[in-house]
């Protein structure tokens, strides 16, 4: 049998990690189970990987590589930068169980190694920092409602997302009727400045005759 190259072959196992850590959590997670869903001996794993710890390292860096994917373009209109992170990140979570995992799950920062922990720790921090500048900058030009801080609203779009990508069944009715669009559409409208009352109307119309 021709053996495949180590750049495959490092994939492969990269992927079944995430399969595994998706459908089980890590803790079912073992060099057995690891070789058995990629198809090879536990000897093949470590030609290609020196220790399950430099495995995890790599899933991690490869879970990274797809969540900063998500981060669009600064240059883009606040509120644009909002709904289009938002439903990237939940489309790529929905879609891959093993990144939600490593994304939301307490017990990834207790089992991954400490160095892996703080890459993740990192991507969250920027993620936020993201959202925030966007806040901010659509506060500033009229788009986003001022009036509450930028940190009480984050709390609604983190929360959204979370529950939206680990919503049973989005994959499946995503691409039928756009549920992520039209729920992140209904959001940034509550995000919006509030419309003036009749009353603040009235009163406004009776300063511009004075």
């Amino acid at each position: 049998m021709t053996r495949k190259p180590t750049s495959e072959r490092r994939e492969e196992i990269v992927q079944a990690v995430l399969r595994i850590i998706g459908e089980r959590g890590l803790t079912s997670l073992s060099t057995s189970s690891l070789a058995e869903e990629v198809g090879v001996t536990t000897g093949a794993l470590f030609r290609h990987f020196s220790s399950r710890e430099e495995i995890l390292a790599e899933v991690v860096r490869h879970a990274l590589a797809r969540i900063e994917e998500t981060i669009p373009a600064p240059s883009l209109p606040p509120l644009e930068r909002l709904r289009q992170l938002a439903i990237s990140r939940v489309r790529l979570l929905s879609d891959n169980p093993g990144l939600s995992w490593l994304l939301r799950t307490e017990q990834a920062y207790l089992e991954l190694p400490e160095a892996s922990v703080e890459l993740l720790r990192g991507v969250v921090k920027r993620s936020r920092r993201f959202l925030l500048d966007a806040l901010r900058e659509g506060a500033e030009r009229g788009e986003v409602r001022d009036d509450i801080e930028p940190e009480l609203l984050l709390v609604p779009i983190m929360g959204t997302i979370h529950a939206l990508a680990g919503s049973p069944g989005l994959q499946r009715h995503a691409t039928r009727d756009h549920q992520p669009d039209r729920i992140f559409s209904a959001l940034l409208q509550m995000l919006a400045p509030p419309r003036p009352t009749t009353g603040q109307k009235h009163r406004h119309r009776q300063g511009d005759k004075r």
